[in-house]
């Protein structure tokens, strides 16, 4: 997948586990743990595999064993910022829905890179989830710079190849955001 196809999935993801949990919907500041988790396994990967520090493109970023150091980290982070005196209510906010938002939006990454795989019936392609017990695939593209492969692609936007996963989660974005705006005028008349 792609940033965007990324970003619309985990957003997806995250409306998803807010519907199940009864918690409020994602909005402003649970964005940003959200966004950062679900694009850092290829902004670890991808420059490291050019430059040929790691063998592969999906490889330790998109590893299980990563993603739990990673989000534990994340959560041991947003305790210790949640126990300080005095906490400012927006850093409170932000700590209190870092942990699931950066952890959906990690893990959603995982499982986007891991559909076509499976859909494909290639079990081996999916050995960069067990990384470092079990080497990364190899990719073609791992030998051309990150940044031409997305420009390549987001200078033709109509041939996105997840174009209608970005318009479905762009259409539920805007359509929260104007649910929520209505609410909040009918409720302050």
């Amino acid at each position: 997948m792609f940033p965007l196809g990324h970003l619309a999935f985990a957003y997806l993801c995250f409306i998803a586990y807010a519907a199940l949990t009864r918690r409020h919907l994602p909005a402003r500041w649970p964005l940003l743990p959200l966004a950062i988790g679900s694009q850092l396994p290829d902004v670890i990967d991808k420059p490291l595999a050019y430059y040929g520090v790691l063998s592969s493109g999906r490889s330790a970023g998109h590893s299980i064993v990563v993603a739990v150091l990673l989000i534990g980290l994340v959560s041991w982070g947003a305790r210790k910022i949640q126990r300080r005196d005095p906490v400012h209510p927006w850093i409170a906010q932000l700590s209190a829905v870092t942990p699931a938002a950066f952890a959906i939006g990690y893990l959603s990454h995982l499982v986007g890179d891991s559909i076509g795989p499976l859909l494909a019936g290639n079990h081996s392609g999916l050995s960069f989830l067990f990384w470092p017990f079990l080497p990364g695939p190899q990719y073609s593209g791992d030998s051309v710079a990150p940044w031409v492969r997305l420009l390549e692609v987001y200078l033709q936007p109509h041939t996105h190849p997840e174009l209608p996963l970005i318009a479905v989660g762009v259409f539920v974005f805007v359509s929260l955001r104007v649910w929520h705006a209505l609410g909040s005028q009918s409720t302050g008349d």
